[in-house]
């Protein structure tokens, strides 16, 4: 396939007009002052942060917001450098403001290219397909951003060797839809497999008997006779009999799970051609010993996928144990070796699989993709003009053209003569469809955005994905621009699950959590051993995301980051915070203490353990942290003849140590001065977010430091001086906001936005739900 036919590539960037500035008399005094005043650091022989201003026609858009920034807040120049006065700065900060105003930013109609978060969900729910183990954007390459959210129109490029991917699984998530060999109605069957024929990769600690097979190991067990996968995609019911057995084969001498339950899961597997194998625990149970009882759950299958069950909370490695046996007692080898152990295990008497249950005629999925309630007769020229029109208007998110729809039914008539199969010549021009500019790329015009881009900036900001039939229905009729119509939107999309999708893709980006596990804590280190059996990532994350929610939801105000007198903790959280608790890995809101040290998202382990490198503590990266993501003020980034700080292993100096003899250097000094004090306080939590009073070579912890003035003792009080910031804060989240929602950087334009919903927020004590709406009904959103 030319794919130069279906993908043209669209690259818009817009810089300030130098000409228009240099030409204009009003702006000279600007040149005068940045050489008197700026130069020095940012001129030809230095450019501190890689910022030059030493030419003024070369300086662009995004840097005359940043200069503005600058003047008008006094953070530039330094505090030991030469001062301008008050009139002085007033004077140029509102020249710099005219520029941002008159040249910053001037965009054209812009483009951003689907994500693949937005990729996956927009296939699903263009094609009918239900969340599960198979996944639409497997094969296709991971979103390389470095600067900003996964939305950054900037860094979402595109490749010859992307389209190819996008084609390939856009076909293939087509098959997965359109399954049917025949266009026979479905009916429902029952497969049951053989006991003796459920294998696994530890085949050596299975026993078969007659009628059972006993799985002694831990791993996925699956049949290797009979159909074993699925032919259609739909609701099967997976049932198992079994019991949990030979716990005391081996009197007082105990194998997992030991005295506890024996535990069986069921779960459903797919492989992909190519790919690695993909699955899911759809359920687990709790057994009776030597009582065979049947079990069951209804899960949703696609084609091609197959069930398994499992001993969930067996040995993870038989041989392992039987070893330790064998060392711990005078025990026979040949009594516990693979072939005649008989630990305890799950016997399976019998595994069946029913479905399709109460199959539908045609399948959702059919009906999803052709918008018909009966089977299309292909064979028909306007039944197969219809079709078209439809998915091209649903894939574009806007009314197909004239064009649009004889470029594509051409393109059909193309396919079945090759094939002389309309079913497979829609499955590949759809594909195509689906491998187009006009389906992987958003367009929004310049101005307020017309109804369609209206319906999808609004989706794709809330839900990732493309919007729902009532808003395409308030699209076509031009009703959405109605300012009551567009809020009652806003409220059903906020109420409607797929919500989820907005906190899991902005909160992850904006707090860095997907630097989780990037670098852990070396689990042969018994302090640490507990962070991958107990599950500790897993839960600091759904801590931090569980926490969002509730803010977001429950209307709370949004400086309940900065400092709280709650959180959401459970057993495995209690056991880390050092929190009483009464529960299981359920995650329970719990108030905190008045002297807790876990307020906000500073006592978070997510947060602690993300801003750690698995060996140590890292302050600068913390106090970096908490300027860039709470205050929205990073620092530049340090010069390049600045040697990196190296850690003292030997514990004989501290962090605070270290840094002081790094600030030594006049290149660091200021930075460090803002970040060092933020990053120390938290220096009372390890790597992995334990609270500590001394280091492990000895030295107590000294959290103490200033902030804007005012001292604090530990990260309690600095916990305080944060809230008491919440101004600041409240504004910078609301530019990431609106950054991840618009795709781009914010101009000055934008940012005079920011403040007007700033203001009105804090009205409202800055509760998050009604930030958020007011954020939405702004026009930062509903325009380009």
């Amino acid at each position: 396939m030319n794919t130069k036919t279906l993908f043209p590539l669209v690259c818009a960037v817009t810089l300030v007009s130098a000409a228009s500035i240099d030409a204009n008399d009003q702006y000279a005094p600007i040149q005068p002052f940045l050489n008197r005043y700026c130069v020095d650091c940012h001129g030809g022989a230095k450019q501190k942060g890689e910022v030059r201003l030493d030419d003024f026609v070369k300086i662009d858009g995004a840097l005359w917001s940043d200069i503005y920034d600058q003047i008008h807040d006094a953070s530039m120049p330094p505090e030991d450098a030469r001062q301008p006065s008050m009139k002085e700065r007033a004077s140029i900060a509102k020249l710099v403001l005219q520029i941002s105003r008159d040249e910053s930013f001037s965009i054209p109609t812009g483009y951003r290219r689907l994500n693949r978060r937005e990729f996956r969900n927009t296939v699903r729910d263009l094609l009918g397909l239900k969340p599960g183990i198979y996944d639409p954007a497997d094969r296709v390459f991971n979103d390389d951003v470095d600067d900003g959210f996964d939305t950054n129109a900037d860094e979402l490029v595109i490749s010859n060797e992307l389209l190819l991917e996008y084609l390939e699984s856009a076909e293939h998530s087509l098959r997965m839809a359109l399954f049917l060999e025949d266009l026979t109605p479905v009916v429902t069957r029952v497969v049951e497999f053989k006991p003796g024929s459920l294998q696994s990769g530890d085949q050596r600690f299975t026993t078969n008997k007659k009628n059972s097979t006993v799985l002694r190991g831990s791993g996925q067990y699956f049949a290797t006779q009979g159909p074993r996968k699925v032919a259609i995609a739909g609701n099967y019911r997976i049932t198992v009999k079994a019991a949990g057995v030979d716990r005391d084969n081996y009197g007082r001498m105990k194998f997992p799970p030991a005295n506890g339950p024996i535990r069986m899961g069921i779960g459903t597997r797919l492989d992909s051609e190519g790919k690695k194998s993909t699955s899911n625990l759809a359920k687990s149970f709790d057994l009776k010993d030597e009582e065979f009882e049947e079990y069951s759950v209804v899960v949703w299958l696609e084609k091609g996928a197959y069930p398994w069950v499992g001993f969930l909370n067996g040995a993870g490695k038989p041989a392992s144990s039987v070893r330790q046996a064998i060392r711990q007692r005078k025990v026979d080898p040949k009594e516990i070796d693979p072939k005649n152990y008989k630990g305890p295990g799950v016997e399976v008497t019998r595994l069946s699989v029913e479905g399709p249950l109460d199959p539908e005629w045609p399948p959702a999925t059919y009906r999803t993709v052709f918008q018909t309630d009966a089977m299309p007769d292909f064979e028909n020229a306007e039944v197969r003009v219809s079709l078209v029109d439809r998915f091209l208007t649903r894939a574009f998110r806007r009314p197909a053209t004239e064009q649009d729809v004889k470029d594509y039914l051409e393109y059909l008539n193309r396919q079945h003569q090759k094939s002389s199969d309309w079913h497979e010549a829609f499955i590949k021009t759809f594909a195509a469809v689906m491998a187009s500019h006009d389906f992987l790329y958003i367009k929004e015009e310049i101005g307020p955005l017309p109804p369609f881009e209206l319906a999808s900036r609004l989706s794709y900001f809330l839900w990732s994905t493309m919007p729902d039939a009532e808003l395409f229905q308030l699209a076509k009729s031009g009703r959405i621009l109605n300012a009551d119509v567009y809020s009652a939107q806003v409220e059903r999309m906020l109420r409607d699950p797929k919500t989820d999708e907005f906190v899991r893709g902005f909160a992850t980006q904006w707090l860095s959590l997907d630097l989780l596990g990037t670098m852990p804590p070396d689990i042969k280190d018994r302090r640490y051993s507990a962070y991958l059996k107990r599950g500790y990532e897993a839960a600091f994350r759904d801590e931090t995301l569980q926490f969002f929610r509730y803010v977001l939801f429950e209307n709370q105000p949004v400086g309940d980051f900065l400092n709280s007198d709650y959180t959401f903790i459970n057993d495995t959280l209690a056991d880390v915070y050092d929190l009483p608790i009464d529960g299981d890995s359920t995650l329970k809101r719990v108030s905190l203490p008045k002297d807790s040290v876990r307020g906000g998202l500073l006592g978070h382990g997510s947060i602690l353990a993300l801003t750690s490198n698995g060996v140590e503590t890292l302050p600068v990266t913390r106090g970096h942290w908490i300027l860039d993501e709470l205050l929205g003020t990073p620092p530049p980034a340090p010069p390049e003849e600045v040697p990196a700080l190296v850690p003292d292993l030997n514990g004989v100096d501290t962090p605070r140590d270290q840094l002081v003899r790094h600030r030594q250097d006049p290149a660091c000094f200021e930075c460090h001065k803002q970040m060092d004090p933020l990053g120390l306080a938290l220096e009372n939590f390890d790597v992995i977010g334990r609270y500590r009073t001394k280091y492990d070579a000895g030295p107590v912890v000294d959290p103490s430091g200033e902030m804007f003035g005012t001292r604090f003792k530990d990260v309690t009080e600095l916990r305080q001086i944060l809230r008491s910031r919440e101004d600041q804060f409240a504004r910078n989240l609301i530019v990431k906001l609106a950054e991840y929602a618009k795709g781009r950087r914010l101009n000055r334009r934008d940012l005079e936005l920011v403040n007007q919903v700033a203001a009105k927020s804090g009205k409202d004590e800055y509760r998050f739900k009604l930030m958020l709406r007011h954020l939405l009904m702004s026009n930062l959103m509903r325009d380009r």
